[in-house]
């Protein structure tokens, strides 16, 4: 399997880096007070909200971009092309294992390494050929999902993120209001703690709630694709151990 990272990916983060930039001119309001885009970016909250807002946005960014990468390339005509599974049944319909072996080590992927484990078994007998093909399955199964993971881990992080910067933003308010000057306090005084809370915690829930959706169906799909190509990989390998049991 050979899976990278493709053009569109990039071109997801690149317009997320640059709508972060320019947000806050686009939502603009009167002067003297926080745009939209400048309290998404935790200017209200200091350094520290900038710090913790930016982080939140940076795994988003990367969560979609990884999420269209997936749609990209986590399909079975990416993983294991037709033309892969017509060449390789012809090698093995005809006979010549020496060259089915050769294409095999040639065309690396999901259901050539397969195959080529059972190959590379033969002259130990049939049962030994079925046991390396399915230790390689499972490993070829264990990368496909290892490969969508990341939208999983974005999707847990995300609402943490969200959730410290919920408590942080909360702190700062009431640490203003508990050093108010003479108890007098000023809605703007908690107006930035109170901002950095309430918007971190809606970033955080932009990342899970669809984090969560995207990963349930890549893991979906990617369990259909390993079944979709096991049945393929099943028939060459019962074929290559008759020919094992015959040697």
């Amino acid at each position: 399997m050979n899976l990278q990272i493709s053009k569109k990916a990039i071109a997801v983060v690149t317009m997320f880096a640059i709508a972060a930039v320019v947000a806050p001119a686009l939502f603009a309001q009167e002067e003297g007070s926080y745009s939209l885009g400048e309290k998404l970016l935790g200017i209200p909250g200091g350094a520290f909200g900038i710090i913790t807002q930016l982080a939140i946005i940076l795994v988003s960014v990367f969560m979609f971009g990884w999420v269209i990468e997936c749609f990209v390339n986590v399909r079975r005509d990416k993983i294991v092309p037709p033309e892969v599974i017509g060449a390789l049944q012809n090698y093995i319909d005809e006979g010549d294992l020496e060259g089915a072996l050769q294409y095999c080590e040639s065309a690396p992927n999901y259901l050539t390494r397969i195959v080529g484990a059972a190959l590379n078994r033969m002259q130990f007998g049939p049962e030994s050929c079925k046991d390396a093909a399915v230790a390689m399955a499972d490993a070829e199964q264990g990368k496909l999902e290892f490969h969508i993971s990341p939208i999983a881990l974005c999707a847990s992080v995300g609402p943490l993120m969200g959730l410290f910067g919920t408590v942080s933003g909360m702190v700062m308010a009431f640490a203003k209001i508990e050093n108010a000057p003479g108890g007098q306090v000023n809605p703007k005084m908690v107006a930035g703690g109170i901002a950095l809370a309430l918007l971190s915690t809606v970033l955080g829930l932009i990342i899970a709630i669809p984090g969560l959706a995207f990963f349930w169906y890549f893991k979906n799909k990617v369990q259909s694709i390993g079944a979709s190509i096991g049945l393929v990989a099943d028939d060459m390998v019962e074929t290559v151990a008759a020919y094992s049991a015959q040697q």
